[in-house]
């Protein structure tokens, strides 16, 4: 059950993160995005109407998978790192514009992967088996 629950949480954190940050990035304007959407005929995927849920839709993902994967390794901070990263995201796409908008976007985006790393490294130090005492 241990097992499931960590792979659970490992994934759902993963995934909501990686939605997250390639919605803002199209939010941004990157053109990497932007020419991939426009290569497949989905430009329509553009609009703020499409972005804005799917971006709160994958960061809820996300950091429910960071809470619950703070219930296997008992270590809040992924969860309290990557909130931080999904405020500055939703900063940058919401509430900001021009240059600091895509600054607040890049820095959310590299901390909610930090703390992706960070949560997907730490059950595993929890697995380490103990030697007995000789």
């Amino acid at each position: 059950m241990t097992t499931m629950r960590r792979d659970v949480g490992r994934f759902a954190g993963g995934a909501g993160v990686v939605a997250a940050t390639c919605a803002a990035l199209c939010c941004a304007g990157a053109p990497i995005i932007v020419s991939v959407l426009a290569a497949t005929g989905l430009s329509f995927l553009r609009s703020d109407a499409i972005l804005l849920p799917v971006i709160a839709v994958a960061l809820l993902v996300a950091l429910w998978g960071f809470w619950r994967s703070s219930k296997v390794h008992e270590s809040m901070m992924p969860l309290a790192v990557g909130c931080v990263g999904a405020v500055a995201l939703v900063a940058g796409v919401v509430f900001l514009h021009g240059m600091i908008a895509k600054v607040f976007i890049g820095v959310g985006a590299v901390v909610l992967l930090i703390a992706t790393v960070w949560n997907a490294r730490l059950p595993r130090a929890c697995d380490v088996p103990l030697r007995p005492n000789p």
